[in-house]
């Protein structure tokens, strides 16, 4: 019983508190101004990688400064989806 009653008091001390969405520690999101176009600001294409259990491919853009953006391509709607992730470099 004493071990029990020892677990149930330690458990709760071993979790961590998730990040907030949009916090220091998550990557940034940019809206695309069309679902149909990508940006030539973004830079070049240097990259596609499929992503299988969405049926979709990530199109990695790197611009001038350094900066990468990731953009989803859905196959089954031939659209792109409206937000890529950026990665800033410093």
């Amino acid at each position: 019983m004493l071990l029990g009653t020892l677990g149930v008091v330690l458990i709760p001390l071993s979790c961590a508190k998730l990040p907030e969405p949009g916090s220091a520690d998550t990557l940034a999101v940019q809206e695309l101004p069309s679902r149909d176009v990508v940006p030539a600001g973004w830079g070049v294409l240097v990259s596609a990688s499929p992503i299988p259990n969405a049926r979709a491919s990530a199109l990695w853009f790197q611009d001038d400064s350094g900066t990468v953006r990731m953009v989803t391509v859905d196959h089954e709607l031939s659209k792109l989806w409206p937000q890529a992730l950026v990665i800033r470099r410093e």
